[in-house]
């Protein structure tokens, strides 16, 4: 009896630990792909990063000494890829839509410029390839970039 209950634990286990660490594994070394990719678009560009984060969707980094700003998408990092001058900007906000007082439809960072706005989508509900699904850890993302955004633009 002790035996069969040993093998059956050990299967089930196995059956549970094995998708979560190829899970793991997987998003780890896609994140790393990612990583290299932005950088070398950067360096292309002159752009030395020392703050990079992924959330969802949303590739952002930025390199504080020439005050630039990096965004791109991570399904289309080539396409997507652009660097803003943090200096252009007037404001850096946090934006969200709610649907009800309880229901949050979209959520990211509005970059107000002398001529022209930019809109840095965390979370939108109808995006079904966002892996971010909780509205709320992209509203506290959001927020920590502002925080990070706003000290170069009044240093500027």
């Amino acid at each position: 009896m002790e035996k069969s209950s040993i093998i059956i634990n050990s299967i089930m286990f196995l059956v549970i630990a094995i998708p979560l660490a190829f899970l793991v594994i997987y998003t780890t070394q896609g994140e790393k792909r990612v990583k290299k990719k932005v950088i070398k678009l950067c360096r292309a560009s002159g752009v030395n990063l020392s703050v990079f984060d992924i959330t969802g969707n949303v590739v952002l980094g930025l390199d504080s000494v020439s005050k630039k700003l990096v965004v791109s998408n991570r399904k289309q990092l080539e396409n997507d890829f652009q660097i803003i001058d943090l200096p252009t900007l007037k404001d850096c906000r946090v934006k969200t839509v709610k649907l009800t007082s309880k229901t949050t439809d979209w959520v990211g960072l509005e970059l107000v410029g002398t001529d022209y706005n930019k809109e840095v989508a965390f979370y939108a509900e109808d995006d079904e390839d966002n892996p971010s699904t909780d509205s709320q850890i992209c509203i506290q993302q959001a927020l920590k970039w502002e925080k990070i955004i706003k000290p170069l633009l009044k240093a500027s």
